[in-house]
């Protein structure tokens, strides 16, 4: 009887789950550290967390950003990210810093980084060619390199790209194929530039997992991610094969 009832359990779980995408340390759509021309469906809204590898975070260009005594820390990030339409996701998120405050002998998570994220598709995936899409992390205040690097934020997390996907299905198995180029104008974020990609792969028997192998122009990052119960999304991942980043969202459709 006991086994009868997990294996109840066990089918309840797994048809209540559905395919998704996210990028989820913005609660865009993506794989993990690169993004995809994939989008959210119109009226998805999430909020979540993330735990960032000191691996995962920017690099430093000056006293602040994500190092405390010249060495780089784990840390946490939230956020909330809406699709208002079939063509457009806005995220918008905070990353905790450290810094030691009076009194204390140790630092504390106390700062907070901000950004804001905007994604576009102008091409949907076709028979015959790939999804288009175009966007960027921490747009609005962030530096240029024809401004000095100067800007009215830190833009740790600046970087703007165009990436295309396109999606293969031999045998009821889905298999994604990503690639972008990104432009990166501050330098915590520079060693991620270049031409970057990664491919998900999605089993026929079980379409709510997804497999994710991404090269970031700096490392190759493996993982998987899933959505439960049609609201609760996981994505677990190991940065360079070897670090352990991820993180978990409530979602919701609001139309």
């Amino acid at each position: 009887m006991k086994t009868r009832n997990v294996l109840a359990a066990a089918a309840v779980v797994l048809a209540s789950v559905v395919p998704v995408r996210a990028q989820l340390y913005t609660g865009l759509s993506g794989l993990i550290h690169v993004p995809s021309a994939e989008m959210n469906p119109e009226g998805t809204a999430r909020i979540g967390g993330y735990f960032l590898n000191s691996r995962f975070t920017p690099d430093n260009s000056g006293p602040y950003g994500f190092t405390y005594e010249g060495r780089k820390y784990n840390t946490t990030d939230y956020y909330l990210s809406v699709a208002p339409f079939r063509w457009m996701e806005i995220g918008y998120t905070f990353t905790l810093q450290k810094s030691l405050l009076d009194g204390y002998e140790k630092p504390k998570y106390n700062q907070k980084d901000r950004y804001f994220s905007l994604k576009l598709n102008p091409l949907k995936e076709g028979r015959y060619y790939p999804a288009i899409a175009v966007g960027g992390n921490d747009i609005f205040g962030s530096p240029t390199r024809w401004h000095n690097e100067q800007g009215s934020g830190a833009g740790y997390f600046c970087n703007y790209y165009i990436v295309a996907t396109k999606h293969f299905r031999p045998w009821g198995h889905c298999i994604g194929v990503n690639v972008a180029y990104r432009y990166c104008p501050k330098v915590p974020f520079r060693k991620w530039e270049g031409v970057v990609g990664g491919v998900t792969y999605s089993p026929s028997f079980a379409r709510h997992l997804r497999a994710i192998v991404e090269y970031t122009g700096n490392e190759i990052n493996i993982g998987a991610d899933c959505l439960l119960w049609r609201h609760l999304f996981i994505q677990a991942a190991m940065v360079e094969g070897r670090y352990f980043t991820g993180g978990l969202c409530f979602q919701t459709n609001l139309f």
